[in-house]
This record gives C-alpha cells, structure tokens and sequence, in this order.
C-alpha cells in the first residue's frame, strides 16, 4: 500500500508539475496569436494599398496616354502646316515674273 500512495503522490505531483509547465506555453500561443493577427492586419492593409497604388498608376497612365495622343495630333497637324508652306515657297521660286 505505501507503494501504491507513493505513486499516487508522484503521479499528482508529475501531473501538477505538467499543468504549470503548460501555462508558459499557453502565454506563448497567445503571444504567436496576437502576432499573427497584427501581421493578417498589415497584410491587408499592405494589399489595400497596393490596389490604390495599382489605380492612381492606371489613371496616370491613363493621362499620359491622352496627353501623348493629343501631342502627336498637334506634332502631325504642324508637320502638314510645314509641308504646306514649303511646298508654297518652292512654288514661288519656282515661278518666274514675266517682264
């Protein structure tokens, strides 16, 4: 019987030293937990800008392509004046003033 106590004390003694060795554990988990959420909050903080970012460059892009467009109607209306007016000087110094 002193046998069968002895290891009844021990088993409770192990199973006690077990329940406080859990405690630093659970700390821990809840650390990582806490961790985990503060990290899933930057990441959709980090995707929302991202999507900003992605949306303020299509319009910009968007605008610089109209400006580009709008240049290049001006660069091909100026080289159609240009070659209008030289074709306009040759022609004058092409003909000759009769006397």
């Amino acid at each position: 019987m002193k046998l069968k106590a002895k290891a009844a004390i021990l088993t409770l003694l192990m199973v006690t030293a077990g329940c406080t060795d859990l405690k630093p554990l659970e700390a821990r988990i809840e650390d990582l937990q806490g961790q985990v959420n503060k990290l899933q909050a930057d990441i959709a903080k980090s995707s929302s800008n991202a999507a900003a970012a992605n949306k303020a460059t299509a319009a910009s892009a968007a605008a610089a392509s109209g400006d580009a467009k709008q240049a290049l109607s001006i660069a091909e209306s100026n080289t159609a004046a240009i070659d209008k007016l030289n074709t306009k000087i040759d022609q004058m110094f092409k003909k000759r003033p009769t006397e």
